[in-house]
Formats: structure tokens, C-alpha cells, sequence
């Protein structure tokens, strides 16, 4: 069951990408500048607490 559900989301990010290239390119963006914000987040605090 677990393979099943595995490879149906690989299937559906797959298809997501094919039919919808520029919904695809903006989600991930959006995923990478989320990641950058709380890496400079992360960085900041540590900044602040190890001074």
C-alpha cells in the first residue's frame, strides 16, 4: 500500500509539471524563498544570541 501512494504522488508531480510547467516553477520558487527566510532567520538569532 505504501509503494501504491509513493509512486501515485510521483505520477501526480509528474503530470503537475507536464500540463502545468509555469504553476510548477512558481511553487517551487515560493518553496525556495520559503527556506532562504527561515535560513536567514535561523542565521539571525544565532547572531543575536551568540553575541
Amino acid at each position: 500500500m505504501d509503494k501504491i501512494v509513493k509512486y501515485a504522488i510521483i505520477a501526480f508531480v509528474i503530470f503537475f509539471v507536464v500540463t502545468a510547467p509555469d504553476s510548477a516553477a512558481d511553487i517551487i520558487t515560493k518553496a525556495i524563498d520559503g527556506l532562504e527566510s527561515i535560513g536567514e532567520g535561523v542565521s539571525e538569532f544565532v547572531t543575536n544570541t551568540a553575541l
